[in-house]
C-alpha cells in the first residue's frame, strides 16, 4: 500500500495533470471564438445571390403625369429597407423623371451615368442636362452631344401602372461604364 500512496502523491503526475488540464482549457478557450465565427465566414454561402429581386416602389399617381410626355421629377421613397439588424421604413432612395404617353410610362434615373451628378430637365430646350460635364440627353434618354463623356444614355427602370398608380423597380447603376450594371 505505501507504494500506491507514493504513486498517488507523485509530484510529477500532479504536475502532468495540471499542465494537460491547463493546455486543454486554453485550447477550448482559443477554439471558442473560432467556432462561433464559422457562421459569419459561411454567411455568403447561405445569403441570397446578388441577383435578388428589386422590389416595386409606388412613385406617383398616373393622373399627376402630363399626357404629352413632359418629364416630371419625383422623389423615390422606399417603403421598407432591411439591413442585418434593423428594418427602416420610408427611406429616401433617390429621384426619377417620369414621362407619360397615354398609359405608357417611362422612368429615367436622375443620376448621370457619367459620374452620378443630378440631371436637370430644361423646359426651355425640352431636354435633359448634366451641369457637371455639360452633357445633354434627349427626351428618350439618349446622349445628344458628340463630345459628352457619358458612356451611355440615361438609365431606365422597370415601370408598371396598377390601379392608377405608377410603380418602378428603383435601382442605382454603376457610373462611367458603357454597360448598365446595377449596384447592389
Amino acid at each position: 500500500m505505501p507504494q500506491d500512496n507514493e504513486q498517488a502523491n507523485n509530484p510529477g503526475d500532479r504536475r502532468k495533470f495540471i499542465v494537460i488540464s491547463t493546455i486543454g482549457a486554453s485550447a477550448a478557450c482559443a477554439l471558442f471564438p473560432f467556432v462561433t465565427g464559422i457562421p459569419s465566414v459561411l454567411d455568403p454561402v447561405t445569403r441570397e445571390d446578388g441577383n435578388a429581386k428589386v422590389p416595386w416602389t409606388k412613385v406617383a399617381a398616373l393622373a399627376s403625369l402630363p399626357e404629352d410626355g413632359t418629364p416630371t421629377k419625383f422623389e423615390v421613397v422606399l417603403a421598407k429597407v432591411k439591413d442585418a439588424w434593423t428594418t427602416y421604413t420610408d427611406i429616401p432612395a433617390g429621384a426619377v423623371y417620369l414621362t407619360r404617353k397615354g398609359d405608357e410610362v417611362v422612368s429615367y434615373n436622375l443620376r448621370c451615368p457619367h459620374l452620378g451628378c443630378a440631371i436637370d430637365y430644361r423646359k426651355d430646350s425640352n431636354d435633359y442636362f448634366c451641369p457637371c460635364h455639360n452633357s445633354t440627353y434627349g427626351l428618350d434618354g439618349s446622349v445628344t452631344n458628340d463630345d459628352s463623356p457619358s458612356p451611355r444614355g440615361m438609365d431606365t427602370m422597370e415601370t408598371k401602372v396598377e390601379d392608377g398608380q405608377v410603380w418602378i423597380q428603383f435601382q442605382q447603376f454603376r457610373p462611367n461604364v458603357a454597360e448598365k450594371i446595377p449596384l447592389s
